[in-house]
């Protein structure tokens, strides 16, 4: 089962009680009506969930039977015809709540979050698109919005934004799905940020130890090698047996062991001794 049909179904399950909030949702599942002739208007909805949920509340509602026929619902009723053309009403605090769910069951889609954030409400009457942004923006969410085949969309990309819509319409569920990809991305996003930083700092290490090596060969080929002070010597010969060390652990194969800044010191003497003797 998809993502989508998850959350609708949620939704489904926890539908309104109060009788002004079941007005609500029923305005709000049946609001991409589109007029055929007067009196009967039509409604598209792929959703099979969603057109059993349209068919229950407009039989509760108007006392009516609407016609199915695949994905097209047809419905004859004066009273919903006169209903369709008002803004819908909302007497309670929990009847905007009521509208939007049944709004996201009809309209809504929602993108897996392991693949993307995403929450989009697709309609087909470009007369509803002003009405369904109003509502947005009076929830305090602004959408974005495209041009699509047979209609206008409305969505949400903002993470913030689809967590606190899921949370105004109580789909708990896909709320903690939400949260639990949001958490494991971060988590990835910080193995990888410390991938590449570890990647980076062998990267410096290798090349800062070729650098050397090629610094020390430069010498013996000039025949200065046994001319280095002692201590200097004895890191080279180090440097050069043990090419893949680290410097703590090149530090540490010293007699006796020496500091890191010790050993970089010595490293750097012996490299600008090389550069000397490209110079002359």
């Amino acid at each position: 089962m998809n993502y989508s049909l998850l959350l609708k179904n949620e939704l489904i399950e926890n539908a309104p009680h109060n009788a002004c909030c079941k007005r609500a949702y029923t305005a709000g599942l049946l609001l991409d009506l589109r007029e055929m002739r007067e009196n009967c208007l039509v409604l598209v909805i792929t959703s099979a969930a969603a057109r059993r949920e349209c068919a229950k509340m407009y039989r509760e509602q108007y006392r009516r039977e609407a016609l199915l026929n695949g994905s097209v619902m047809l419905f004859a009723s004066e009273k919903l015809y006169k209903a369709y053309r008002e803004p819908p009403t909302f007497v309670c605090p929990h009847c905007r709540i009521s509208f939007l769910k049944g709004v996201m069951i009809a309209c809504g889609s929602a993108t897996d979050p392991q693949k993307a954030y995403r929450v989009e409400f697709r309609l087909a009457n470009p007369e509803k698109v002003p009405l369904l942004a109003g509502f947005f923006e009076e929830m305090g969410w602004v959408p974005n919005c495209r041009n699509i085949e047979g209609g206008v969309a409305l969505y949400f990309k903002q993470n913030a934004v689809i967590e606190e819509i899921f949370s105004t319409v109580g789909a708990n569920n896909a709320l903690f799905s939400l949260i639990n990809a949001k958490i494991a991305r971060e988590i990835r996003n910080e193995e990888n940020r410390a991938t590449n930083c570890v990647t980076r700092n062998i990267g410096k290490a290798v090349e800062a130890s070729r650098r050397c090596c090629v610094a020390i060969e430069k010498i013996k080929a000039a025949s200065r090698f046994e001319g280095l002070i002692p201590e200097l010597r004895e890191t080279a010969e180090l440097r050069l047996k043990y090419q893949d060390a680290n410097l703590a652990e090149l530090a540490q194969l010293h007699n006796p062991p020496i500091t890191k800044s010790g050993l970089n010191h010595r490293l750097q003497r012996i490299i600008a001794f090389a550069q000397a003797l490209s110079e002359k």
